[in-house]
């Protein structure tokens, strides 16, 4: 008999396994699939769950953030919208002058779209032995596709595409330089902080909105408060008086609603954003895409499938940037 213990030492590693079956005892392998006291194979007795337990990836959260608009088709090279800028003077009346214009500057912006594939493969012996165990591969294939591609569509809405002119709503040319957080006594952190110290920061947050919105953005305006998961735990912090961040927030600001997002933890420390949800009735920003799921044809080979599938984004299209203000470090 090998020893278990020295066929490791030689690099064959059997994970879980005790020992190797004996050649010499041919009917001991037959004992060893037995149910000790029936003598009925054992796994007549094992019990086939039906309950299938997904694998799950980092949640995606950018369509909590902002609404998705659908701008063409995948043949659509760009998409671009009009800005239109209300500009002029007034001057004191007189008869016999015409002083004083009324004018528009207009602009164009422009985003390409990103398009993007994943394949789908099955053959005829895999699909059927899977459909053995009620599990029907291609389709499930679909929906790993599917998942794949709305990977990518989370991914460009907040970091764009390298390369290419498409902006995410972390990196867009047009956004504000990030605000630095305040000084606390046991540091800059919201985990060194007391309550009442990062409630600081989100005045100075909200202090710089309003600022440059100039009158846009108020007390009524509909507010997202995006910061990384491990934040959230910081709102819980209670001031002198028992009151936690996260009721002052209500309080102060009640038109705010949280959203946690993976994509808030960066190299340099915590993300913190507060956007304006709408201006006018016009979304602050906007995530574009051409096509969610295109399913291309399929194709029979000799004994199996393939399937194409793509989709197309244009990332974070931002309005205003004015309405967006982050704080990193925090």
């Amino acid at each position: 008999m090998v020893d278990m213990n020295l066929a490791k030492e030689k690099g064959f590693d059997f994970g879980s396994a005790t020992k190797f079956f004996d050649a010499e005892v041919p009917h001991k392998g037959v004992t060893d699939a037995l149910d000790p006291n029936t003598t009925v194979p054992a796994y007549m007795t094992a019990y086939a769950n039906p309950k299938v337990i997904e694998i799950l990836t980092a949640k995606r959260q950018y369509k909590a953030i902002a609404p998705e608009v659908k701008s063409g088709d995948w043949s659509t090279a760009f998409t671009q919208f009009r800005a239109l800028e209300l500009t002029g003077t007034a001057t004191p009346y007189q008869d016999y002058d015409a002083n004083g214009q009324a004018n528009v500057n207009t602009a164009f912006p422009v985003r390409k779209q990103y398009r993007f594939q994943t394949t789908i493969r099955v053959g005829d012996l895999e699909q059927d032995m899977n459909a053995a165990a009620k599990i029907d591969l291609f389709a499930e294939k679909q929906r790993s596709a599917a998942v794949l591609l709305e990977i990518e569509f989370n991914k460009a809405a907040f970091f764009g595409v390298p390369n290419v002119p498409v902006y995410g709503l972390l990196n867009d040319p047009n956004l504000n330089a990030d605000e630095t957080p305040t000084t606390g006594v046991g540091g800059n952190t919201w985990a060194l902080k007391t309550a009442d110290e990062i409630m600081a920061d989100f005045a100075k947050m909200m202090s710089k909105l309003y600022e440059r919105s100039n009158g846009w953005v108020d007390a009524n305006s509909a507010l997202t408060l995006v910061i990384a998961p491990a934040c959230l735990a910081e709102l819980n912090k209670v001031n002198a008086f028992g009151v936690s961040v996260k009721k002052m927030l209500a309080d102060t600001y009640p038109t705010m609603k949280i959203v946690t997002a993976a994509e808030m933890v960066t190299g340099s420390g915590n993300l913190a954003m507060i956007k304006a949800d709408e201006i006018e009735g016009q979304p602050t920003v906007e995530f574009g895409y051409s096509e969610k799921y295109k399913a291309h044809s399929i194709v029979r080979e000799t004994s199996s499938m393939i399937q194409k599938v793509s989709a197309g984004t244009y990332g974070a299209i931002v309005y205003y940037p004015f309405a967006i203000v982050t704080m990193l470090g925090v």
